[in-house]
Protein backbone atom coordinates (compact mmCIF):
# COMPACT_ATOMS: atom_id res chain seq x y z
CA UNK A 1 0.00 0.00 0.00
CA UNK A 2 1.00 3.72 -0.87
CA UNK A 3 2.14 5.96 2.32
CA UNK A 4 1.27 9.40 2.72
CA UNK A 5 1.59 12.08 5.58
CA UNK A 6 -0.72 15.07 6.13
CA UNK A 7 1.19 17.93 6.65
CA UNK A 8 -1.11 19.46 9.20
CA UNK A 9 1.55 17.60 11.80
CA UNK A 10 4.26 20.18 11.65
CA UNK A 11 4.97 23.37 11.07
CA UNK A 12 5.57 25.41 7.45
CA UNK A 13 9.27 26.22 8.04
CA UNK A 14 9.56 22.27 8.68
CA UNK A 15 8.23 21.34 5.47
CA UNK A 16 12.15 20.20 3.74
CA UNK A 17 13.29 18.44 6.93
CA UNK A 18 9.94 16.25 6.91
CA UNK A 19 9.97 15.90 3.18
CA UNK A 20 13.55 14.10 3.78
CA UNK A 21 12.67 11.97 6.31
CA UNK A 22 9.29 10.56 3.92
CA UNK A 23 11.81 10.11 1.15
CA UNK A 24 13.99 8.44 4.06
CA UNK A 25 10.75 5.92 4.49
CA UNK A 26 9.32 5.54 1.47
CA UNK A 27 6.47 8.11 1.86
CA UNK A 28 4.95 9.25 -1.92
CA UNK A 29 1.72 10.98 -0.48
CA UNK A 30 1.65 14.54 1.06
CA UNK A 31 -1.62 15.17 2.32
CA UNK A 32 -2.50 18.64 2.30
CA UNK A 33 -4.83 21.40 4.31
CA UNK A 34 -5.59 24.09 1.40
CA UNK A 35 -4.94 26.64 4.00
CA UNK A 36 -1.83 25.44 4.62
CA UNK A 37 -0.51 26.16 1.48
CA UNK A 38 -2.67 28.97 0.79
CA UNK A 39 -4.20 30.94 3.61
CA UNK A 40 -6.52 33.16 1.78
CA UNK A 41 -9.50 31.75 -0.17
CA UNK A 42 -7.46 28.85 -1.56
CA UNK A 43 -9.61 27.76 -3.63
CA UNK A 44 -9.77 30.91 -5.65
CA UNK A 45 -6.11 30.14 -6.24
CA UNK A 46 -6.29 26.99 -8.86
CA UNK A 47 -3.34 28.39 -11.27
CA UNK A 48 -1.10 28.92 -8.03
CA UNK A 49 -2.35 25.20 -7.13
CA UNK A 50 -0.74 24.05 -10.54
CA UNK A 51 2.12 25.33 -10.47
CA UNK A 52 2.87 24.28 -6.53
CA UNK A 53 1.78 21.06 -7.42
CA UNK A 54 4.42 20.73 -10.68
CA UNK A 55 7.07 22.04 -8.20
CA UNK A 56 6.53 19.86 -5.88
CA UNK A 57 6.40 16.63 -7.73
CA UNK A 58 10.05 17.81 -9.48
CA UNK A 59 11.86 18.32 -6.80
CA UNK A 60 10.29 15.74 -4.36
CA UNK A 61 8.27 12.88 -6.35
CA UNK A 62 4.91 13.85 -4.15
CA UNK A 63 2.04 12.91 -5.38
CA UNK A 64 -1.20 14.45 -3.39
CA UNK A 65 -3.41 12.00 -2.70
CA UNK A 66 -5.71 13.73 -0.52
CA UNK A 67 -6.72 16.81 0.78
CA UNK A 68 -8.46 17.57 4.50
CA UNK A 69 -10.49 20.58 6.56
CA UNK A 70 -12.03 21.94 3.17
CA UNK A 71 -14.94 23.56 4.78
CA UNK A 72 -12.46 25.24 7.52
CA UNK A 73 -13.45 28.28 8.34
CA UNK A 74 -17.10 28.00 6.64
CA UNK A 75 -19.65 28.82 9.30
CA UNK A 76 -23.22 27.64 7.17
CA UNK A 77 -24.81 23.79 8.70
CA UNK A 78 -25.80 20.82 6.36
CA UNK A 79 -28.70 21.10 7.96
CA UNK A 80 -29.75 24.87 8.01
CA UNK A 81 -31.91 26.82 5.35
CA UNK A 82 -31.31 25.81 1.73
CA UNK A 83 -30.00 29.14 1.19
CA UNK A 84 -26.56 28.03 3.51
CA UNK A 85 -27.01 24.57 2.00
CA UNK A 86 -26.60 26.25 -1.74
CA UNK A 87 -23.35 28.15 -0.76
CA UNK A 88 -21.75 25.26 0.92
CA UNK A 89 -22.55 23.05 -2.41
CA UNK A 90 -21.02 26.48 -3.98
CA UNK A 91 -18.05 26.11 -1.95
CA UNK A 92 -17.97 22.40 -1.97
CA UNK A 93 -17.47 22.36 -5.55
CA UNK A 94 -14.95 24.79 -5.82
CA UNK A 95 -12.54 22.63 -3.46
CA UNK A 96 -13.70 19.73 -5.64
CA UNK A 97 -12.01 21.98 -8.34
CA UNK A 98 -9.06 22.37 -6.39
CA UNK A 99 -8.84 18.91 -6.00
CA UNK A 100 -8.73 18.20 -9.50
CA UNK A 101 -5.74 20.48 -10.34
CA UNK A 102 -4.15 19.15 -8.11
CA UNK A 103 -4.53 15.47 -8.89
CA UNK A 104 -5.90 15.18 -5.75
CA UNK A 105 -8.19 11.54 -5.49
CA UNK A 106 -10.26 12.23 -2.19
CA UNK A 107 -11.51 15.62 -0.20
CA UNK A 108 -11.98 14.93 3.52
CA UNK A 109 -15.38 15.83 4.91
CA UNK A 110 -14.93 15.76 8.60
CA UNK A 111 -15.86 19.27 9.19
CA UNK A 112 -17.90 18.26 11.87
CA UNK A 113 -19.96 21.86 13.75
CA UNK A 114 -20.64 22.11 9.74
CA UNK A 115 -22.94 18.67 9.78
CA UNK A 116 -24.53 18.59 13.11
CA UNK A 117 -27.99 18.05 13.04
CA UNK A 118 -30.61 20.42 13.90
CA UNK A 119 -33.62 19.51 15.59
CA UNK A 120 -36.54 18.36 13.02
CA UNK A 121 -33.79 18.18 10.26
CA UNK A 122 -34.49 15.86 7.75
CA UNK A 123 -31.37 13.09 7.02
CA UNK A 124 -32.91 13.06 3.93
CA UNK A 125 -31.45 16.74 3.01
CA UNK A 126 -27.72 15.14 3.59
CA UNK A 127 -28.06 12.29 1.41
CA UNK A 128 -29.59 14.84 -1.56
CA UNK A 129 -26.68 17.04 -0.76
CA UNK A 130 -24.07 14.49 -1.02
CA UNK A 131 -25.02 13.06 -4.01
CA UNK A 132 -24.94 16.08 -5.97
CA UNK A 133 -21.87 16.68 -4.75
CA UNK A 134 -20.06 13.47 -5.10
CA UNK A 135 -21.78 13.15 -8.80
CA UNK A 136 -19.75 16.57 -9.15
CA UNK A 137 -16.44 15.07 -7.87
CA UNK A 138 -16.48 11.95 -9.56
CA UNK A 139 -17.19 14.35 -13.04
CA UNK A 140 -13.81 15.50 -12.00
CA UNK A 141 -12.32 12.67 -11.35
CA UNK A 142 -11.97 12.83 -7.39
CA UNK A 143 -14.10 11.75 -4.06
CA UNK A 144 -15.55 13.17 -1.50
CA UNK A 145 -14.48 11.16 1.76
CA UNK A 146 -16.82 10.98 4.23
CA UNK A 147 -15.25 10.76 7.58
CA UNK A 148 -17.06 9.52 10.65
CA UNK A 149 -17.01 11.99 13.84
CA UNK A 150 -17.31 11.03 17.56
CA UNK A 151 -20.02 13.33 19.75
CA UNK A 152 -16.93 14.42 21.23
CA UNK A 153 -15.58 16.84 18.25
CA UNK A 154 -19.35 18.49 18.58
CA UNK A 155 -21.31 16.59 15.89
CA UNK A 156 -24.26 14.60 16.18
CA UNK A 157 -24.49 13.04 12.59
CA UNK A 158 -22.19 10.43 11.24
CA UNK A 159 -20.67 9.63 14.78
CA UNK A 160 -19.54 5.79 13.57
CA UNK A 161 -18.07 3.92 10.88
CA UNK A 162 -20.91 1.30 10.05
CA UNK A 163 -23.02 4.57 10.09
CA UNK A 164 -20.67 6.13 7.63
CA UNK A 165 -20.90 3.24 5.22
CA UNK A 166 -24.87 2.94 5.53
CA UNK A 167 -24.73 6.81 4.25
CA UNK A 168 -21.98 6.34 1.64
CA UNK A 169 -24.65 2.78 0.38
CA UNK A 170 -27.49 5.54 0.81
CA UNK A 171 -26.15 7.89 -1.55
CA UNK A 172 -24.80 5.25 -4.13
CA UNK A 173 -22.06 8.30 -5.84
CA UNK A 174 -19.34 6.75 -7.32
CA UNK A 175 -17.75 10.09 -5.62
CA UNK A 176 -18.88 10.09 -2.79
CA UNK A 177 -17.04 7.63 -0.50
CA UNK A 178 -15.86 6.65 3.11
CA UNK A 179 -12.67 8.23 4.47
CA UNK A 180 -11.88 5.74 7.12
CA UNK A 181 -10.46 7.05 10.56
CA UNK A 182 -9.22 4.79 13.01
CA UNK A 183 -8.92 7.59 15.46
CA UNK A 184 -12.40 7.28 15.52
CA UNK A 185 -12.76 3.58 15.62
CA UNK A 186 -10.46 3.54 18.67
CA UNK A 187 -12.34 6.18 20.29
CA UNK A 188 -15.47 4.43 20.01
CA UNK A 189 -13.66 0.60 20.48
CA UNK A 190 -15.52 0.07 16.98
CA UNK A 191 -14.14 -4.18 15.76
CA UNK A 192 -12.50 -4.15 12.40
CA UNK A 193 -14.97 -6.66 11.70
CA UNK A 194 -16.69 -3.41 10.80
CA UNK A 195 -14.28 -3.40 7.36
CA UNK A 196 -15.10 -6.63 6.06
CA UNK A 197 -17.03 -6.66 2.89
CA UNK A 198 -16.71 -2.56 2.77
CA UNK A 199 -13.11 -1.86 1.63
CA UNK A 200 -14.46 -0.90 -1.67
CA UNK A 201 -15.97 2.00 -0.48
CA UNK A 202 -12.86 3.16 1.49
CA UNK A 203 -11.22 5.93 -0.68
CA UNK A 204 -8.75 6.74 1.78
CA UNK A 205 -7.56 5.83 5.30
CA UNK A 206 -6.35 8.14 8.04
CA UNK A 207 -4.10 6.11 10.51
CA UNK A 208 -4.74 8.74 13.92
CA UNK A 209 -5.45 8.47 17.41
CA UNK A 210 -8.56 10.61 18.77
CA UNK A 211 -7.54 14.14 19.73
CA UNK A 212 -5.02 14.05 16.62
CA UNK A 213 -2.61 12.29 19.83
CA UNK A 214 0.59 10.95 18.12
CA UNK A 215 0.33 7.39 16.84
CA UNK A 216 0.49 4.68 19.31
CA UNK A 217 1.88 1.16 18.39
CA UNK A 218 -1.12 -1.09 18.48
CA UNK A 219 -2.40 -4.80 17.29
CA UNK A 220 -5.13 -3.10 15.30
CA UNK A 221 -2.83 -1.45 12.62
CA UNK A 222 -1.45 -4.93 11.77
CA UNK A 223 -5.01 -6.16 11.76
CA UNK A 224 -6.32 -3.59 9.58
CA UNK A 225 -3.25 -3.81 7.29
CA UNK A 226 -3.88 -7.92 7.13
CA UNK A 227 -8.03 -6.89 6.29
CA UNK A 228 -7.33 -4.13 3.69
CA UNK A 229 -4.45 -6.26 1.96
CA UNK A 230 -6.93 -9.32 1.75
CA UNK A 231 -9.75 -7.26 0.41
CA UNK A 232 -7.01 -5.17 -2.28
CA UNK A 233 -7.49 -1.84 -0.99
CA UNK A 234 -5.36 0.09 -3.33
CA UNK A 235 -5.62 3.73 -1.84
CA UNK A 236 -3.22 5.41 0.18
CA UNK A 237 -2.66 4.85 4.14
CA UNK A 238 -1.75 8.14 5.94
CA UNK A 239 -0.70 9.28 9.24
CA UNK A 240 -2.68 12.24 10.36
CA UNK A 241 -1.79 13.82 13.83
CA UNK A 242 -2.08 17.30 15.33
CA UNK A 243 0.69 19.65 14.97
CA UNK A 244 4.50 18.06 16.51
CA UNK A 245 7.01 20.24 17.65
CA UNK A 246 9.78 17.62 17.73
CA UNK A 247 10.52 16.12 14.76
CA UNK A 248 12.05 12.98 16.20
CA UNK A 249 8.46 11.89 16.90
CA UNK A 250 7.38 12.36 13.44
CA UNK A 251 10.06 10.29 12.35
CA UNK A 252 9.26 7.46 14.73
CA UNK A 253 5.62 7.31 13.48
CA UNK A 254 6.91 7.52 9.51
CA UNK A 255 9.09 4.72 10.63
CA UNK A 256 6.45 2.59 12.91
CA UNK A 257 3.88 3.17 9.96
CA UNK A 258 5.90 2.31 6.61
CA UNK A 259 7.13 -1.12 8.49
CA UNK A 260 3.41 -1.71 9.15
CA UNK A 261 1.88 -1.01 5.90
CA UNK A 262 4.70 -0.75 2.96
CA UNK A 263 4.36 -3.57 0.63
CA UNK A 264 1.57 -4.84 2.19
Amino acid sequence: MKLAVSNIAWASENDLPVYVLMKKYGYSGLEIAPTRIFPEEPYRKLREAGVWKKDLKEKYGFDLPSMQSIWYGRQENLFGGSEERERLMGYTKQAVDFAAVLGCKNLVLGCPKNRNLLEGADVGTAVDFFREAGDYAASKGTAIGMEANPPVYHTNFINDTESAFRLVRKVGSDGFLLNLDVGTMIYNNEALSVLQGNIKYISHVHISEPGLQPIEPRELHKSLSGILRKEGYKGYISIEMGRMGDLSVIEEKLRYIGGIFAGA
